[in-house]
């Protein structure tokens, strides 16, 4: 009997800036990981529904992902300013898309009188998984989110996707988060995080190009991050 291989290696794609510039790639690798690992469920954070929209006319039309089911995760009713509309609604029912709106899992909850603190619970994991990227922290809660509503099974292999993230979990329950929860692999996520920390931002408000910023951060970051020769 063959000795049992100890690694194998796979591709991340890692993107300059975060943000929605990078949807089309993000969700172009989501769904190509998806048919390399047989994974069957693809759920998406989305706080308007482009992302939902996107896989609808680019992928679930393509025989490949005929068997393919994509979950739209939002932010509970009242938590932002924005929405995802209601013809947009009607159209991810109509191709059998859940939306799962909840209290996201890491948001604290607001006393009555602001003088006695905010009960953080697991707020701080959000802080911890957002060294990472900003949208870590919202991949894994949509996955939780999904299976508290039962579109996920506990144990169940799903890809969790935003914008500029994308991860390969284990997911489970809200409750058995911290025992039973497992990001298996990083798909693509933002080396430069240049809206939850403002890399490459001006520590001033006055106007400069950011594309300039961004590509001067990305040569004084790439040397630290990718040793030469990687």
């Amino acid at each position: 009997m063959s000795e049992r291989q100890r690694s194998f290696q796979a591709p991340i794609t890692y993107f300059y800036e975060e943000g929605k510039a990078n949807l089309e790639e993000c969700m172009k690798l989501s769904f190509e990981a998806s048919l390399a690992h047989d994974i069957k469920k693809l759920v998406i954070f989305t706080a308007v529904g482009e992302g939902v929209k996107l896989a609808i006319e680019e992928y679930l039309g393509l025989a490949e992902y005929s068997e393919t089911q994509v979950i739209a995760v939002s932010f509970s009713n009242g938590r932002v300013p924005v929405n995802i509309s209601a013809e947009d609604e009607d159209l991810f029912r109509s191709k059998g898309i859940s939306i799962v709106r909840a209290h996201m899992p890491f948001n604290p909850i607001l006393g009555t009188f602001q003088e006695r603190g905010v009960a953080q619970g697991l707020s701080l994991l959000a802080s911890v998984l957002e060294t990472f990227c900003g949208s870590m922290s919202l991949c894994v809660q949509a996955v939780l989110m999904a299976c508290d509503a039962g579109h996920v099974e506990p144990g169940e292999h799903v890809i969790a996707l935003t914008s500029d993230t994308s991860v390969l979990v284990r997911a489970c329950p809200t409750t058995y988060f911290l025992s039973d929860f497992i990001i298996r692999e990083v798909l693509c996520k933002p080396v430069l995080l240049t809206i939850g920390k403002r890399e490459g931002q001006p520590e001033n408000d006055e106007e400069e190009d950011s594309s300039s910023r961004i590509a001067e951060a990305a040569a004084n970051t790439e040397p630290k991050i990718l040793p030469p020769g990687c």
